[in-house]
């Protein structure tokens, strides 16, 4: 008996061993700086396990923003990257200066860059900025696409009737908040949430409703791996899309997974239960990662808001000529990233033991 269970165990350990060896092991690109609480569906594919199904073995890089991504996937430094879609496409022009990819799973279906004000600002709309100063990260920064657009559709001129003005990001930001250096801002989502987290809450102004769903960070990789390595595409943003739906049914369990991964990325102050609502507050990032239009169909792009965005840095001067949607996009693969059993997720994340997390 003993003898049959070495044997077992020994051919147990192999089997483990070959199948560590077949995992296809790549990089992933992420544009944030810090890892936090908006990435945990990422967080959640590969710490339950739903990447080893896909016989993946991934490290998440951290870069400095969506162009740093674009650029080290177009390069080949890492098969997959997610990113804000607004300087891919830019690149994604005929010519010399070409980038050789295409977006192959879409991730976020509302633009996460807004124009706010501090909430005890007198300001309700963005025509009512004409005169004020506006602030970004820095003067080459998305930021200023995004909010160039916003004052064009209030009827004002962003060249004459406002200033940019750089005021950096976190603290320097809120610094210059306080001090009214600026009357308002142009951020993304999860920088406005940590802005009211350290004390000083934004309020967004409204927006035209066609600028609110411009496409946002999605997964792009080469046109070469899509076309040769399509197994691994379809792999990695089906593990992704079992990830959100977990995290969507146990916000917790993923905002506690955040933590025991990266500790750094835990608030350092206040009781558990101050530090789990903080935590919770960046989790609202993945209510953009759906769309009602589709459902619980994950992956697909929504062709006609990819238009929008071609028009969009058209109107920008960003680019010469509207970009086809063929040329951004392929939803070839939708089908097969949804081919799974989305209950038998939700009844694990229903039964997780948050207790394992702590």
């Amino acid at each position: 008996m003993h003898q049959l269970l070495a044997i077992l165990l020994t051919l147990c350990t192999l089997i483990a061993a070959e199948r560590a060896a077949a995992a296809e092991k790549i990089n992933v690109l992420l544009p944030q700086r810090n890892a936090n609480e908006a990435i945990a569906p990422f967080i959640a594919a590969k710490y339950l396990g739903y990447l080893d199904q896909e016989g993946i073995e991934a490290s998440y890089l951290l870069a400095a923003g969506s162009n740093e991504v674009a650029i080290q996937v177009a390069t080949g430094n890492a098969p997959i990257g997610w990113a804000s879609p607004a300087q891919a496409v830019i690149g994604m022009q005929d010519g010399d200066a070409q980038l050789d990819l295409r977006y192959f799973s879409a991730v976020e279906y509302r633009n996460i860059w807004s124009i706010s004000v501090p909430v005890d600002s007198p300001v309700s709309s963005v025509a009512e900025l004409k005169g004020k100063r506006i602030g970004v990260t820095a003067l080459g920064s998305a930021g200023m696409n995004y909010g160039k657009a916003y004052l064009r559709a209030a009827g004002l001129n962003p060249d004459r009737d406002v200033t940019f003005i750089p005021i950096g990001a976190g603290g320097q930001a809120i610094t210059a908040m306080k001090q009214k250096v600026v009357d308002a801002i142009v951020f993304w989502e999860t920088a406005n949430i940590t802005f009211g987290i350290a004390g000083s809450p934004v309020r967004q102004l409204p927006i035209e409703q066609k600028l609110t769903t411009l496409p946002d960070v999605s997964l792009l990789a080469r046109n070469e791996t899509i076309k040769k390595n399509p197994k691994l595409l379809v792999g990695f943003a089906r593990a992704l899309a079992k990830g959100l739906d977990f995290c969507l049914a146990n916000r917790p369990a993923c905002v506690l997974m955040t933590w025991k991964i990266y500790p750094e990325s835990k608030p350092a102050e206040g009781t558990p239960e101050q530090k789990l609502e903080r935590g919770l507050k960046m989790t609202t990032t993945w209510d953009g990662w759906t769309d009602a239009q589709l459902g619980d169909r994950r992956g697909e792009f929504i062709e006609s808001r990819w238009n929008d965005l071609s028009d969009f840095l058209l109107q920008g001067g960003q680019i010469a000529k509207p970009v086809p949607a063929s040329r951004m996009f392929t939803n070839e693969f939708v089908g097969e990233i949804n081919n799974y059993d989305r209950a038998a997720i939700l009844k694990q994340a229903k039964e997780f033991d948050l207790r394992s997390l702590r």
